[in-house]
């Protein structure tokens, strides 16, 4: 194959990978306004735990995920397993947390998911603008 159509395709590659990260992070901002009817409250993180996923025998994965319970109205205390990006974060620590009142397991937690969707719009948008760097050289 030609190496000026292999850039071709490598170009186009990488504008669709940006295109990608930045709607996704586009959508994933817009899925916080349905969130107005959500009642906002503190959750604590109960338990941290690394998981282990076997694709297959030879393959091997690890999540870390944590527990979180919190307070809701007219329901107790209720309890949530989210998978965890925040590396830093330890068993005690409390985070701000919304939940929908008709569906108390539907949760948010607007500090993570919104830094990591504002990122993947970032991102997006530079691998965009390195895609069309690359087509006009």
């Amino acid at each position: 194959m030609n190496r000026k159509k292999i850039s071709i395709i490598e170009k186009i590659l990488v504008c669709s990978v940006g295109i990608f990260l930045t709607f996704n992070g586009v959508v994933g901002l817009f899925s916080f306004i349905n969130t107005r009817n959500y009642i906002h409250t503190v959750g604590v993180v109960e338990e941290l735990d690394r998981r282990k996923i076997v694709y297959n025998p030879r393959k091997i994965g690890y999540k870390k995920v944590m527990v979180i319970s919190y307070e809701a109205d007219n329901h107790g205390t209720l309890y949530a397993t989210l998978r965890s990006h925040y590396p830093f974060r330890k068993v005690g620590d409390e985070l701000p947390l919304w939940y929908d009142p008709n569906e108390p397991k539907n949760i948010k937690l607007p500090f993570s998911d919104s830094i990591s969707y504002i990122l993947s719009i970032v991102i997006g948008l530079l691998i965009i603008y390195f895609g069309i760097y690359i087509v006009n050289k």
